[in-house]
């Protein structure tokens, strides 16, 4: 209700959980702990997701020559 997400893709998801590992990746400067990462290769976007508030910290273009462990915490 948010965002019209990708459709016909189902995400990658991950949990923020390091922020120090996360702190020279701009995607990252606002998130905090428990922040949802949303990932879709094919769509080609990421996007920061905040459950505890129920929004959307960042969206941002996916690198797709990054590998899983600049893309994701």
């Amino acid at each position: 209700r948010l965002i019209v997400l990708p459709e016909g893709e189902t995400p990658t998801i991950a949990t923020v959980t390091d922020l120090e590992r996360l702190k020279d990746q701009a995607f990252f400067n606002n998130a905090q702990q428990g922040d949802r990462v949303l990932i879709y290769t094919t769509a080609k976007k990421a996007i920061l997701y905040r459950p505890s508030t129920n929004k959307i910290v960042e969206v941002a273009p996916l690198n797709i020559g990054a590998t899983e462990e600049e893309i994701q915490p």
